[in-house]
């Protein structure tokens, strides 16, 4: 038989661990580790190995509470399929958070318990025996309030199947692929921030929580990430340069007044049904031109000849998965579209890396009112899912009755 053994992992075994699976959440990885360490959190990576090669691990990260510590699992963490293996891990756990002063353990499952279509038809129950899973190892599952039910769901888009990006693409609905289309006549460029850049991302995030009403990240967390994760992670800019777009803007103008100019004197020679068509489509071309021709002629008086930021957004890129995290947009940039220039980006990167699943991350619950979010998502043509809850272990019974009572008093 072989040698079983619960130990406490170093970072840099728990990273080769990692490494060698393809489903990977974010926040089962070193590089979450690193973060939560620069934000001032304990850390601690467990696992059991199996005659020395490591089986079953996982990140718990540790912060302070009233007489001690709470200790948390976010995502995924790596089990086995050896239940002995689990119960060994979990039980070690549980010994070396007691010697630390933890109160209560808490896994954040992340695991799909169901599918919806885009209009809230479930198609599907997953992972029926998670809680069960999660029984057996001692943990039992927690209740969640409103306020964390309302964010137990998120849309998905299955990257598998295509032959092409192009078919990739037609797979949107039509008018996230007519919006993206017509986003891309312009010269909006997107590009991928570098450290420096940082300031001004979080500045696009924060303009858009003050006018979403959503709270944002300090400056140095997104710094943290950006250092942690590396090539994991992607910070992207959709930027244009107003006046370069001007002058642009008024070359087109001039050749479709040409145009007309020239299909009119065509007509006065030769009527046909086609040629009135022809100019019904041009005047309609050149309408369309000289509105945006107008917006940007005042953006350009505004901004003058420099790359402006239209909008940003954060991603993780794991084996398996892209998440799409943190994003902004100015308001004032609205009618550009430039958010589904970096979506559609984004997508065209998972394809050319063979990434077979793009995660848009949360959603409102169906009953909430506001499902803006969702409707802009829905554009690149997905399915909604349901996450998996929260599992916990009361480490210290007495003290966690104690600080719960407490807790009751105070009123938080």
């Amino acid at each position: 038989m072989q040698s079983k053994k619960f130990t406490a992992l170093k970072a840099d075994e728990f990273g080769d661990f990692v490494a060698t699976r393809e489903q990977v959440h974010f926040q089962q990885t070193r590089e979450f580790g690193d973060v939560q360490e620069g934000i001032g959190h304990k850390i601690a990576y467990f696992g059991v190995k199996v005659a020395g090669d490591v089986q079953a691990a996982m990140l718990v990260s540790l912060s302070k509470v009233r007489f001690g510590y709470l200790a948390e699992a976010h995502g995924n963490p790596y089990f086995s399929e050896d239940k002995p293996v689990n119960q060994m891990l979990m039980s070690g756990i549980k010994d070396a958070l007691k010697q630390q002063g933890v109160i209560k353990f808490i896994i954040h499952s992340n695991q799909k318990i169901a599918t919806y279509d885009d209009k809230w038809e479930k198609t599907a129950d997953l992972n029926t025996d998670l809680t069960a899973f999660y029984a057996n190892l001692g943990l039992s599952e927690t209740i969640l309030s409103e306020f964390e039910k309302g964010y137990a769901f998120n849309y998905s888009k299955d990257l598998t199947g295509f032959d092409s990006f192009s078919k990739l693409q037609k797979s949107y609905k039509k008018n996230g692929l007519q919006t993206v289309k017509k986003a891309e006549k312009l010269d909006i460029k997107i590009t991928e921030a570098s450290f420096e850049d940082l300031a001004n991302f979080k500045k696009v995030v924060d303009e858009a929580g003050e006018r979403r009403n959503f709270s944002t990240r300090d400056l140095a967390y997104y710094e943290t990430v950006f250092k942690a994760y590396k090539d994991k992670v992607k910070f992207v800019f959709a930027t244009i340069n107003f006046q370069k777009e001007y002058d642009v803007s008024q070359k087109k103008v001039a050749e479709l007044e040409s145009q007309i100019l020239q299909l009119d004197r065509e007509l006065a020679e030769s009527d046909s049904l086609k040629k009135k068509k022809s100019i019904e489509n041009a005047y309609q071309m050149l309408r369309r031109e000289r509105k945006l021709d107008k917006e940007i002629a005042k953006s350009a008086g505004i901004y003058g000849d420099k790359d402006v930021i239209l909008s940003a957004a954060q991603f993780f890129i794991m084996p398996a998965e892209i998440l799409y995290m943190f994003s902004g947009m100015y308001d004032e940039f609205r009618e550009f579209s430039a958010p589904f220039l970096i979506q559609d980006y984004m997508l065209k990167y998972a394809y050319d890396h063979k990434i077979s699943s793009y995660n848009f991350m949360g959603i409102n619950a169906q009953s909430n009112p506001d499902q803006g979010v969702l409707r802009f998502k829905q554009n690149f043509t997905g399915y909604i899912w349901q996450s998996s809850g929260n599992y916990e272990l009361v480490i210290r019974p007495v003290v966690s009755k104690i600080t719960a009572f407490l807790k009751k008093i105070i009123g938080r």
